[in-house]
């Protein structure tokens, strides 16, 4: 009877200890406590522009997402944007969206509000509610478009040539200037207005399209066009011999810089020529994308002494033994006088670079404010620091070879936002006064 009556219990207590089990995994299994997350790129902050693109993904590991929503909740009224509910059989556990939220399309005024995100899930907890997650962010719509308007009425540029545009906003602008395609010349506030220097590159197709650009504080874009005129310029085309008496006396000098190539005195030139001035131009760029706010720079600069070797543009073809074997184009002008002649600032500016450059060999990089910047190449020594500020006419090294130099000479350009330019423009003071100084003059910015 005993071992009866024990078996008995032993069976109750087994049963009661299932009856838990599966109490315990049922309540962890259909009451789970788990919030959905909500993931929003990019988040709201503290603006909401005429226009946002967001994607917002909802994630959900229980029993699946029953809903989301995104609203605006303006003057204690909700704005809906998306909502979506899902059946328990579909069992989603992470749902994707793109959104392009206009805020005029959803009623919704300018002024305080609230950007709110929400999902809920499948869970039978908080009374078969489920759990509930929310993305609440407080913004300031703003729907107003900045309205750009430009100051300076001539804008005559030539193919290679700059040019420089003066306008004024309403409202600050951020991430404003000039825009072609492809292309972007940031510009600079001064005095209360924008200035913009751009350029009409040599390899840029005729006709293109200017137009300023800018953003306010919120994301808005505004945009508006300015007229210029194009004047022509045509590029001379040199055929150059490479000697054999060249390329043992230069090409030693980057086996540092291609060690594989050590003794292949053709190939190194063509590799030089080409991946190499391919780099060096990257890296001129990158070094000419940070400039002073301000002007640095006083009326026209300075040209070099002595007589002009090669000229802006010049379209090289060369050729080894009567064949060609590459192309380049000659990104400035050099001019030679003596051997280790003495080479001056072009203008008043800061060093922002003093060292070793591939084909420019020992190079200077001066900038002279609003992304204009000067470059001297193939120097044989330095006589300036990085960072030095320098006035018109102080000498910062000596003419020598180093980089692809045949002989002592300078290589001397100009660059607009690492744009190379045409420097002939910029040592006319006429030019200079014509297309820069009196536009600035004419709107209060130089006296």
């Amino acid at each position: 009877m005993k071992t009866g009556k024990l078996n008995k219990q032993r069976l109750i207590i087994s049963v009661i200890v299932i009856l838990l089990v599966g109490g315990i995994v049922a309540l962890s299994r259909f009451f789970e406590t788990k919030v959905p997350e909500i993931v929003l790129s990019p988040e709201p902050a503290g603006f909401l522009p005429a226009s946002e693109e967001f994607t917002i993904s909802f994630r959900e590991k229980g029993l699946g997402l029953k809903e989301c929503l995104v609203f605006i909740e303006q003057d204690n009224k909700n704005h809906p944007i998306f909502y979506k509910r899902f059946s328990r059989e579909d069992k989603i556990y992470n749902q994707r969206i793109n959104l392009n939220v206009i805020p005029k399309k959803l009623g919704v005024h300018d002024g305080p509000a609230f950007f709110v995100v929400s999902a809920r899930d499948y869970s039978f907890w908080h009374w078969g509610k489920g759990n509930f997650s929310e993305r609440r962010y407080g913004v300031i719509i703003d729907t107003v478009l900045p309205t750009i308007e430009v100051l300076t009425r001539s804008h005559n540029i030539a193919k290679g040539g700059s040019g420089l545009v003066i306008y004024r906003a309403l409202e600050p602008l951020l991430n404003h200037g000039v825009k072609a395609s492809e292309l972007f010349y940031p510009g600079y506030q001064w005095q209360g207005l924008y200035l913009c220097l751009f350029a009409y590159p040599y390899y840029a197709p005729k006709n293109i399209v200017y137009r300023l650009v800018g953003e306010d504080k919120a994301g808005n874009r505004g945009e508006i066009g300015f007229y210029y005129h194009l004047l022509p310029r045509k590029f001379r085309h040199d055929k150059i011999n490479i000697s054999d008496a060249f390329l043992q006396a230069k090409m030693p000098e980057f086996w540092n810089i291609y060690p594989n190539l050590r003794g292949k005195y053709l190939e190194t030139f063509v590799k030089v020529n080409t991946e190499l001035r391919k780099k060096n131009h990257q890296e001129i760029r990158r070094i000419c994308s940070i400039s002073q706010p301000t002007p640095l720079w006083q009326g026209a600069f300075i040209r070099p002494r002595g007589a002009r070797r090669a000229g802006f543009v010049d379209q090289r073809t060369y050729y080894y033994k009567g064949k060609p074997i590459s192309h380049s184009v000659h990104q400035g002008v050099d001019i030679a006088s003596i051997a280790h002649a003495p080479v001056i600032a072009a203008n008043h500016g800061i060093v922002v670079y003093r060292d070793y450059l591939g084909i420019y060999g020992n190079t200077i990089i001066i900038d002279h404010g609003l992304g204009l910047f000067s470059l001297y190449g193939h120097l044989s020594n330095f006589q300036v620091e990085k960072n030095q500020r320098v006035k018109k006419g102080d000498v910062i090294g000596y003419t020598g070879t180093t980089g692809l130099a045949g002989g002592d000479h300078l290589h001397f350009s100009i660059l607009v936002q690492g744009e190379f330019v045409n420097p002939v423009e910029w040592w006319d003071a006429h030019w200079v006064k014509n297309n820069i100084t009196q536009k600035m003059i004419q709107n209060g910015l130089l006296k």
